[in-house]
């Protein structure tokens, strides 16, 4: 560890106590070996005056070259693992909860049946948190959806298709299990035997949940953004009664009666609960494709690469 090794940690942290415990290091220590960096440069990284600390100007440009150093210091050693035929190297992969905790999983199993001597670090976050990651080179590969061709390369992995959840508990769904001489209720059964799929399986007018409550994501995340076509396309604002990260939080609040969420396919076929009956939804914004991405023009390790190879392997057979 070295001074950049400490400023880094803080800025990260936010904090010299958080950091120092994440360096095993006395915050006096900490505090001391910045405090001489910062007169050897002749400059002030941290705004000490305020807290959370923050970056000075000055610290925001030093923090842009650490950045860039640790970037060029992972693509040297990604470069060198390359020599080793795969026998030795490292790589970190990332995802939203629901991901790591269900589409992971299965590539990881095959990867490290094929590559075990590749050490594979996993970061779980919200959606906008890893993309800003994966620009910054801080994370290799992310499987997520919609990535912007500008800044990103993906390559596909299935497609998912939106669906309403509805506590089972909600009235509506006594209407709409016969309304216009149609039955729209899906049971979590008939989603995972892709009814829904299906040319005769009829979609819901979203208007008709207005004066529900719903369960959104935050602003930034992909399913906030079609949620809000979506109602908008329909003629309403959604009534929100909470607003979450992680989309497999909503479908959880959800399964516990606490209102309607948008979700997908592949989430309620894969996180096994109770609680909800389905709505298959309409429009141009009701599929989305997931997809293995990283950012436009780095270099890739042939471990990237090989990560990138299972993980195609493991959807083109299904």
């Amino acid at each position: 560890m070295n001074e950049m090794d400490y400023v880094y940690e803080v800025y990260k942290e936010r904090s010299f106590s958080a950091a120092a415990r994440k360096l095993f290091v006395s915050q006096p220590a900490l505090s001391t070996a910045i405090r001489k960096l910062e007169e050897s440069l002749g400059i002030v990284i941290f705004d000490r005056s305020i807290s959370p600390i923050s970056l000075t100007e000055a610290g925001k440009v030093y923090i842009a070259a650490v950045e860039e150093i640790r970037a060029i210091e992972r693509r040297a050693m990604e470069e060198i693992a390359d020599m080793s035929e795969l026998r030795i190297g490292h790589l970190t992969v990332s995802g939203e909860n629901f991901v790591a905790s269900f589409i992971m999983p299965r590539v990881m199993k095959r990867f490290f049946g094929k590559y075990g001597g590749i050490d594979v670090d996993l970061v779980e976050s919200n959606s906008p948190d890893l993309r800003k990651l994966l620009l910054t080179d801080q994370i290799d590969l992310l499987i997520a959806h919609d990535f912007d061709a500008r800044l990103y390369t993906a390559h596909p992995l299935f497609e998912e298709s939106l669906l309403l959840a509805v506590p089972e508990s909600f009235a509506i769904n006594a209407k709409l299990r016969d309304f216009g001489g149609k039955n729209y209720v899906l049971t979590r059964e008939m989603v995972c035997a892709g009814e829904h799929l299906k040319s005769g399986c009829p979609a819901v007018d979203l208007r008709l949940f207005e004066n529900e409550p719903f369960l959104l994501l935050k602003p930034g995340n992909d399913m906030y953004r079609r949620a809000g076509i979506l109602c908008e396309d329909a003629g309403f604002t959604p009534k929100k009664r909470l607003e979450l990260d992680q989309l497999i939080s909503s479908y959880n609040m959800a399964l516990a009666g606490m209102g309607v969420a948008f979700v997908t396919d592949v989430l309620v076929s894969a996180a096994p609960g109770e609680g909800c009956v389905y709505y298959r939804l309409s429009g141009a914004h009701t599929t989305r494709t997931m997809s293995i991405g990283y950012k436009k023009g780095r270099y890739l390790s042939r471990a990237c690469l090989a990560f990138i190879g299972t993980a195609k392997e493991v959807f083109e057979k299904e």
